[in-house]
Protein backbone atom coordinates (compact mmCIF):
# COMPACT_ATOMS: atom_id res chain seq x y z
CA UNK A 1 0.00 0.00 0.00
CA UNK A 2 2.68 2.60 0.82
CA UNK A 3 4.34 1.79 -2.50
CA UNK A 4 1.04 2.39 -4.33
CA UNK A 5 0.57 5.77 -2.60
CA UNK A 6 4.10 6.80 -3.51
CA UNK A 7 3.54 5.88 -7.15
CA UNK A 8 0.24 7.80 -7.22
CA UNK A 9 1.93 10.84 -5.67
CA UNK A 10 4.69 10.76 -8.24
CA UNK A 11 2.18 10.38 -11.05
CA UNK A 12 0.21 13.35 -9.71
CA UNK A 13 3.36 15.52 -9.57
CA UNK A 14 4.30 14.56 -13.13
CA UNK A 15 0.80 15.44 -14.38
CA UNK A 16 0.79 18.75 -12.46
CA UNK A 17 4.23 19.68 -13.81
CA UNK A 18 3.12 18.86 -17.36
CA UNK A 19 0.00 21.01 -17.01
CA UNK A 20 2.11 23.88 -15.68
CA UNK A 21 4.37 23.67 -18.74
CA UNK A 22 1.47 23.53 -21.16
CA UNK A 23 -0.60 26.22 -19.45
CA UNK A 24 1.73 28.69 -17.71
CA UNK A 25 0.07 30.86 -15.10
CA UNK A 26 0.10 34.53 -16.09
CA UNK A 27 1.78 36.84 -13.63
CA UNK A 28 -0.79 38.84 -11.71
CA UNK A 29 -0.27 42.54 -11.15
CA UNK A 30 -2.05 44.76 -8.68
CA UNK A 31 -4.78 46.81 -10.32
CA UNK A 32 -4.28 50.56 -10.23
CA UNK A 33 -6.89 53.06 -9.08
CA UNK A 34 -9.36 54.22 -11.71
CA UNK A 35 -9.42 57.71 -13.17
CA UNK A 36 -12.56 58.52 -11.17
CA UNK A 37 -10.82 57.36 -7.98
CA UNK A 38 -8.09 59.92 -8.69
CA UNK A 39 -10.68 62.67 -9.24
CA UNK A 40 -12.47 61.78 -6.01
CA UNK A 41 -9.20 61.82 -4.05
CA UNK A 42 -8.26 65.26 -5.44
CA UNK A 43 -11.68 66.68 -4.60
CA UNK A 44 -11.36 65.28 -1.08
CA UNK A 45 -7.98 67.02 -0.80
CA UNK A 46 -9.51 70.29 -1.96
CA UNK A 47 -12.35 69.98 0.54
CA UNK A 48 -9.79 69.37 3.27
CA UNK A 49 -8.09 72.63 2.26
CA UNK A 50 -11.44 74.50 2.23
CA UNK A 51 -11.63 74.73 -1.55
CA UNK A 52 -14.56 73.93 -3.82
CA UNK A 53 -14.77 70.53 -5.44
CA UNK A 54 -14.20 70.47 -9.20
CA UNK A 55 -16.81 69.30 -11.66
CA UNK A 56 -15.71 66.37 -13.79
CA UNK A 57 -15.44 67.20 -17.50
CA UNK A 58 -15.86 64.43 -20.06
CA UNK A 59 -13.54 66.30 -22.44
CA UNK A 60 -10.83 66.69 -19.80
CA UNK A 61 -11.21 63.03 -18.87
CA UNK A 62 -10.65 62.09 -22.52
CA UNK A 63 -7.68 64.43 -22.90
CA UNK A 64 -6.02 63.13 -19.72
CA UNK A 65 -6.64 59.49 -20.70
CA UNK A 66 -5.20 60.10 -24.16
CA UNK A 67 -2.05 61.58 -22.62
CA UNK A 68 -1.66 58.69 -20.16
CA UNK A 69 -2.00 56.19 -23.01
CA UNK A 70 0.47 58.20 -25.12
CA UNK A 71 3.09 58.20 -22.35
CA UNK A 72 2.66 54.47 -21.81
CA UNK A 73 2.95 53.70 -25.52
CA UNK A 74 5.91 56.05 -26.05
CA UNK A 75 8.01 55.46 -22.93
CA UNK A 76 6.75 52.18 -21.46
CA UNK A 77 8.43 51.32 -18.18
CA UNK A 78 11.10 54.01 -18.64
CA UNK A 79 9.24 57.27 -17.94
CA UNK A 80 10.30 60.60 -19.47
CA UNK A 81 11.54 63.67 -17.62
CA UNK A 82 9.11 65.95 -15.84
CA UNK A 83 8.79 68.45 -18.69
CA UNK A 84 8.77 65.81 -21.45
CA UNK A 85 5.82 64.14 -19.70
CA UNK A 86 3.69 67.21 -20.40
CA UNK A 87 4.37 67.03 -24.15
CA UNK A 88 1.91 64.92 -26.09
CA UNK A 89 1.61 63.67 -29.64
CA UNK A 90 2.86 66.21 -32.15
CA UNK A 91 4.38 68.38 -29.42
CA UNK A 92 0.98 69.36 -28.02
CA UNK A 93 0.47 70.81 -24.53
CA UNK A 94 -2.33 70.25 -22.04
CA UNK A 95 -4.45 73.17 -23.24
CA UNK A 96 -4.19 72.16 -26.89
CA UNK A 97 -5.03 68.52 -26.09
CA UNK A 98 -8.06 69.56 -24.03
CA UNK A 99 -9.30 71.79 -26.82
CA UNK A 100 -8.84 68.98 -29.34
CA UNK A 101 -10.86 66.69 -27.07
CA UNK A 102 -13.72 69.19 -27.11
CA UNK A 103 -13.14 71.29 -24.02
CA UNK A 104 -14.16 74.97 -24.59
CA UNK A 105 -10.84 76.75 -24.21
CA UNK A 106 -11.72 80.43 -24.52
CA UNK A 107 -10.06 83.66 -23.44
CA UNK A 108 -9.01 83.51 -19.83
CA UNK A 109 -9.18 79.70 -19.59
CA UNK A 110 -6.07 77.54 -19.34
CA UNK A 111 -5.64 73.81 -18.72
CA UNK A 112 -2.93 72.84 -16.24
CA UNK A 113 -1.59 69.32 -15.85
CA UNK A 114 0.12 67.01 -13.39
CA UNK A 115 1.35 63.50 -14.14
CA UNK A 116 3.15 60.69 -12.36
CA UNK A 117 4.60 57.23 -12.95
CA UNK A 118 4.16 55.07 -9.87
CA UNK A 119 3.51 51.51 -8.76
CA UNK A 120 -0.04 50.41 -9.43
CA UNK A 121 -0.42 49.54 -5.76
CA UNK A 122 0.34 53.13 -4.73
CA UNK A 123 -2.40 54.54 -2.51
CA UNK A 124 -4.10 57.84 -3.28
CA UNK A 125 -2.68 59.33 -0.07
CA UNK A 126 0.87 58.56 -1.19
CA UNK A 127 0.14 59.83 -4.72
CA UNK A 128 -1.26 63.17 -3.50
CA UNK A 129 0.91 63.84 -0.47
CA UNK A 130 4.26 62.39 -1.53
CA UNK A 131 4.47 62.17 -5.32
CA UNK A 132 2.36 65.28 -5.99
CA UNK A 133 3.08 66.87 -2.64
CA UNK A 134 5.71 69.31 -3.95
CA UNK A 135 4.97 73.00 -4.30
CA UNK A 136 4.41 73.07 -8.06
CA UNK A 137 2.02 70.11 -8.30
CA UNK A 138 0.14 71.05 -5.13
CA UNK A 139 -0.40 74.56 -6.50
CA UNK A 140 -2.18 73.05 -9.52
CA UNK A 141 -4.29 70.58 -7.53
CA UNK A 142 -5.26 73.32 -5.06
CA UNK A 143 -5.71 76.07 -7.65
CA UNK A 144 -8.26 78.55 -6.28
CA UNK A 145 -9.63 79.45 -9.73
CA UNK A 146 -9.95 75.89 -11.04
CA UNK A 147 -13.37 74.95 -12.42
CA UNK A 148 -13.14 71.49 -14.05
CA UNK A 149 -11.09 68.34 -13.71
CA UNK A 150 -10.31 65.18 -15.67
CA UNK A 151 -7.98 62.24 -15.04
CA UNK A 152 -6.47 59.39 -17.02
CA UNK A 153 -4.86 56.12 -15.94
CA UNK A 154 -2.86 53.63 -18.03
CA UNK A 155 -1.14 50.60 -16.51
CA UNK A 156 2.19 49.16 -17.70
CA UNK A 157 2.78 45.81 -15.97
CA UNK A 158 2.91 46.66 -12.26
CA UNK A 159 3.40 50.41 -12.90
CA UNK A 160 0.88 53.08 -13.85
CA UNK A 161 0.87 56.45 -15.59
CA UNK A 162 -1.44 58.96 -13.86
CA UNK A 163 -2.44 62.19 -15.63
CA UNK A 164 -4.69 64.93 -14.25
CA UNK A 165 -5.97 67.95 -16.23
CA UNK A 166 -7.42 70.91 -14.37
CA UNK A 167 -9.07 73.82 -16.19
CA UNK A 168 -8.39 77.21 -14.59
CA UNK A 169 -10.65 80.19 -15.25
CA UNK A 170 -8.51 83.28 -14.85
CA UNK A 171 -11.62 85.37 -15.37
CA UNK A 172 -12.18 85.08 -11.62
CA UNK A 173 -8.57 85.89 -10.72
CA UNK A 174 -7.48 89.41 -9.72
CA UNK A 175 -5.18 89.72 -12.74
CA UNK A 176 -7.46 88.12 -15.30
CA UNK A 177 -10.20 89.41 -17.58
CA UNK A 178 -13.53 90.17 -15.95
CA UNK A 179 -15.41 87.83 -18.29
CA UNK A 180 -14.71 84.99 -20.69
CA UNK A 181 -15.18 87.24 -23.71
CA UNK A 182 -11.80 88.79 -23.06
CA UNK A 183 -12.60 92.28 -21.71
CA UNK A 184 -9.56 93.51 -19.79
CA UNK A 185 -9.65 94.98 -16.31
CA UNK A 186 -7.75 98.20 -15.58
CA UNK A 187 -5.07 96.18 -13.79
CA UNK A 188 -3.97 94.45 -17.00
CA UNK A 189 -1.61 96.42 -19.23
CA UNK A 190 -1.98 95.84 -23.00
CA UNK A 191 0.84 93.87 -24.60
CA UNK A 192 2.89 95.34 -27.42
CA UNK A 193 4.17 92.51 -29.62
CA UNK A 194 7.97 92.48 -29.98
CA UNK A 195 9.69 92.37 -33.36
CA UNK A 196 11.42 89.04 -34.17
CA UNK A 197 15.22 89.01 -33.85
CA UNK A 198 17.54 88.33 -36.77
CA UNK A 199 17.86 84.67 -35.71
CA UNK A 200 14.07 84.27 -35.66
CA UNK A 201 13.62 84.37 -31.89
CA UNK A 202 10.99 86.55 -30.23
CA UNK A 203 11.76 88.05 -26.81
CA UNK A 204 9.15 89.97 -24.84
CA UNK A 205 10.09 92.41 -22.07
CA UNK A 206 7.48 92.31 -19.31
CA UNK A 207 5.78 95.60 -18.42
CA UNK A 208 4.34 96.19 -14.97
CA UNK A 209 0.74 94.94 -14.86
CA UNK A 210 1.10 92.30 -17.58
CA UNK A 211 0.23 88.65 -16.94
CA UNK A 212 1.35 85.45 -18.60
CA UNK A 213 -2.09 84.78 -20.01
CA UNK A 214 -2.31 88.24 -21.61
CA UNK A 215 1.19 87.88 -23.09
CA UNK A 216 0.29 84.45 -24.47
CA UNK A 217 -2.90 85.80 -26.04
CA UNK A 218 -1.06 88.70 -27.69
CA UNK A 219 1.49 86.40 -29.34
CA UNK A 220 -0.95 83.62 -30.18
CA UNK A 221 0.77 80.97 -28.03
CA UNK A 222 -0.15 79.15 -24.82
CA UNK A 223 0.98 79.87 -21.29
CA UNK A 224 2.52 76.40 -21.09
CA UNK A 225 4.68 77.10 -24.14
CA UNK A 226 6.05 80.27 -22.52
CA UNK A 227 6.70 78.37 -19.28
CA UNK A 228 8.60 75.61 -21.07
CA UNK A 229 10.74 78.05 -23.07
CA UNK A 230 11.63 80.07 -19.96
CA UNK A 231 11.85 77.23 -17.43
CA UNK A 232 9.05 78.67 -15.29
CA UNK A 233 7.21 76.64 -12.67
CA UNK A 234 3.43 76.26 -12.70
CA UNK A 235 2.56 79.35 -10.65
CA UNK A 236 5.80 81.31 -10.87
CA UNK A 237 5.18 85.08 -10.89
CA UNK A 238 6.73 87.18 -13.65
CA UNK A 239 8.23 90.57 -12.85
CA UNK A 240 8.74 93.92 -14.52
CA UNK A 241 11.50 94.14 -17.18
CA UNK A 242 11.79 90.34 -17.20
CA UNK A 243 12.65 89.04 -20.67
CA UNK A 244 10.58 86.09 -21.79
CA UNK A 245 11.28 83.93 -24.80
CA UNK A 246 8.10 83.68 -26.86
CA UNK A 247 9.74 81.80 -29.72
CA UNK A 248 13.16 80.19 -29.81
CA UNK A 249 15.74 80.94 -32.47
CA UNK A 250 15.46 78.86 -35.57
CA UNK A 251 18.21 76.41 -36.47
CA UNK A 252 19.72 77.40 -39.84
CA UNK A 253 19.87 74.69 -42.45
CA UNK A 254 23.50 74.22 -43.58
CA UNK A 255 24.06 75.12 -47.22
CA UNK A 256 25.54 72.29 -49.28
CA UNK A 257 29.12 72.91 -50.45
CA UNK A 258 29.42 73.40 -54.23
CA UNK A 259 30.55 70.38 -56.20
CA UNK A 260 33.00 70.95 -59.06
CA UNK A 261 31.95 68.99 -62.13
CA UNK A 262 34.70 68.30 -64.67
CA UNK A 263 33.68 68.63 -68.30
CA UNK A 264 34.36 65.51 -70.40
CA UNK A 265 36.90 65.87 -73.24
CA UNK A 266 35.40 66.99 -76.54
CA UNK A 267 35.92 64.76 -79.56
CA UNK A 268 36.91 66.38 -82.87
CA UNK A 269 34.08 65.79 -85.31
CA UNK A 270 34.91 64.04 -88.59
CA UNK A 271 33.29 65.77 -91.55
CA UNK A 272 30.89 63.57 -93.46
CA UNK A 273 32.12 62.28 -96.84
CA UNK A 274 30.15 61.43 -99.92
CA UNK A 275 30.24 57.93 -101.38
CA UNK A 276 32.02 59.31 -104.50
CA UNK A 277 34.86 60.77 -102.40
CA UNK A 278 35.25 57.50 -100.51
CA UNK A 279 35.39 55.56 -103.82
CA UNK A 280 38.04 57.93 -105.19
CA UNK A 281 40.19 57.48 -102.11
CA UNK A 282 39.94 53.71 -102.35
CA UNK A 283 40.89 53.73 -106.05
CA UNK A 284 43.87 56.01 -105.44
CA UNK A 285 45.06 53.82 -102.59
CA UNK A 286 44.76 50.74 -104.79
CA UNK A 287 46.84 52.36 -107.56
CA UNK A 288 49.62 53.34 -105.20
CA UNK A 289 49.79 49.83 -103.84
CA UNK A 290 49.94 48.35 -107.36
CA UNK A 291 52.78 50.70 -108.41
CA UNK A 292 54.80 49.82 -105.39
CA UNK A 293 54.21 46.13 -105.93
CA UNK A 294 55.19 46.40 -109.62
CA UNK A 295 58.46 48.22 -108.87
CA UNK A 296 59.54 45.65 -106.37
CA UNK A 297 58.87 42.72 -108.73
CA UNK A 298 60.84 44.34 -111.61
CA UNK A 299 63.95 44.85 -109.49
CA UNK A 300 63.78 41.29 -108.26
CA UNK A 301 63.52 39.93 -111.86
CA UNK A 302 66.52 41.95 -113.12
CA UNK A 303 68.63 40.81 -110.20
CA UNK A 304 67.69 37.19 -110.88
CA UNK A 305 68.68 37.50 -114.59
CA UNK A 306 72.04 39.04 -113.67
CA UNK A 307 72.80 36.24 -111.25
CA UNK A 308 71.80 33.55 -113.71
CA UNK A 309 73.88 35.21 -116.49
CA UNK A 310 76.93 35.43 -114.25
CA UNK A 311 76.55 31.80 -113.31
CA UNK A 312 76.24 30.71 -116.95
CA UNK A 313 79.31 32.77 -117.93
CA UNK A 314 81.26 31.21 -115.12
CA UNK A 315 80.23 27.71 -116.25
CA UNK A 316 81.25 28.32 -119.87
CA UNK A 317 84.58 29.78 -118.78
CA UNK A 318 85.29 26.75 -116.64
CA UNK A 319 84.54 24.28 -119.47
CA UNK A 320 86.82 26.12 -121.91
CA UNK A 321 89.78 25.96 -119.53
CA UNK A 322 89.36 22.22 -119.11
CA UNK A 323 89.54 21.68 -122.90
CA UNK A 324 92.80 23.61 -123.19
Amino acid sequence: MPIMKTQKRRLFLVVAFTIRLLFPVAQAYAASASAYDVVAAINALRTKNELDELATSVSLMAAAQNQAAYLAATYGDEPPGEREGHIGAGGSDATARAQEAGYPVITGVQVQEVWAFAASSTSMDVLLESIWGDEDNSAILLQSYAVNIGAGVTQVDDMTYYVVNIAVDYASSPGGPDNLAGTETPEVVPVDVATPQVNGSVIHTVVKGQALWSIALAYGVTVDQIRVLNNLSANEVIYERQQLYIRAAYTPTPSPSPTITLMPPTRTPIPPQTPQALSTQMDQTGKDNNLTSFGNDEIFGIALIVVCGAGLAFLVFSMLRKKE
